[in-house]
């Protein structure tokens, strides 16, 4: 992969540092740079491990095991910006590089990586993490962030501080934990579980995979939820105050509370729920158009869970 390196202009108000090193065989490289203690930093592996730790020092410190057929490591500081590159030569068929990086713990975090598992602790700042063949694994605070993932499972622990959750996956589970605010949530293959205290806004859809959303819902959430062939569970905390609109073309819904479901068709195996629970502040919303078997929509409240 061709490395593209950012253009920095040199002045006395600005710290530049930057390494290269050869490297022809497995070798044990380590670096330190200064760092903005709210600055932005980012990673590039193509191959191997990423495991990053937040700690309260104004320096980026780098410990790399870079496998055989990488070219250099560089390391670059300057702007309230750091960037690691693993860089192999295009012509080369590299080993895979283990990167442990330590970074403020208020920092912006950014890493792509390919064929490579991402391990984020105590990372407090903005987090945008790709990977196309590994898993992600992270904890979150109350600052945005957003994943991708092409095969690779999607873990995510967060400390109940409402934040924007963007996470999008081709193929893997993905299992989200104590978040709050807002979730957009997208999977083509692989099974669905969140878990929000409350729930603000939830954009999900799935084309091959079940869902369990378990969620507090705040005044005047709202709930999109969309599956092709998987089903749909929502449980739901005590008290319920919202309105729910639950759509199936091809299967059954069950519902702990309220109303029983209806059939939308004599000849057809859809099922509809349309009800109120309290004065209906929220909404939730739920479609399933299940190409396949039958599928099943699920809601239930604290009580009957």
């Amino acid at each position: 992969m061709k490395s593209i390196v950012p253009s920095l202009t040199l002045s006395m108000a600005v710290v530049m540092a930057c390494w290269g090193a050869a490297v022809h065989a497995d070798e044990i490289v380590e670096r330190t740079v200064p760092a903005d203690v709210r600055g932005e930093v980012e990673i590039v592996n193509i191959s191997g491990d990423v495991q990053v730790r937040g700690w309260d020092r104004p320096e980026v410190q780098v410990h790399a095991d870079l496998g055989h057929g990488v070219d250099r490591l560089d390391v670059q500081s300057g702007k309230g910006r750091v960037t690691i590159n693993v860089v192999i030569a295009s012509d080369r068929n590299a080993g895979s590089s283990d990167l442990v990086v330590e970074v403020p713990r208020g920092s912006t975090l950014l890493v792509k990586t390919v064929s490579a598992d991402q391990t984020i602790a105590d990372v407090r700042g903005v987090q945008r993490l790709q990977a196309v063949s590994g898993s992600i694994s992270t904890q979150v605070w109350g600052e945005e962030f957003s994943i991708k993932t092409i095969s690779g499972e999607v873990t995510v622990q967060g400390h109940k501080m409402p934040a924007v959750a963007n996470v999008n996956t081709v193929s893997g589970d993905v299992v989200l934990g104590d978040l709050a605010g807002e979730l957009a949530l997208e999977t083509v293959t692989g099974d669905m579980q969140a878990s929000m205290q409350p729930l603000t806004r939830g954009r999900i859809q799935t084309t091959n995979g079940d869902l369990r959303l378990q969620a507090t819902l705040a005044r005047d959430a709202r709930i999109d939820a969309e599956a092709i062939n998987g089903d749909l569970s929502f449980l739901l905390r005590q008290p319920i105050d919202a309105e729910f609109d639950i759509e199936t073309f091809n299967g059954e819904i069950d519902n702990c509370f309220g109303p029983k479901s209806v059939r939308t068709s004599e000849f057809a195996p859809g099922n509809a729920l349309r009800f109120k629970e309290g004065a209906g502040s929220a909404r939730v919303r739920g479609v399933m158009r299940a190409a396949g078997p039958p599928r099943r929509v699920r809601a239930a409240c604290g009580s009957c869970v």
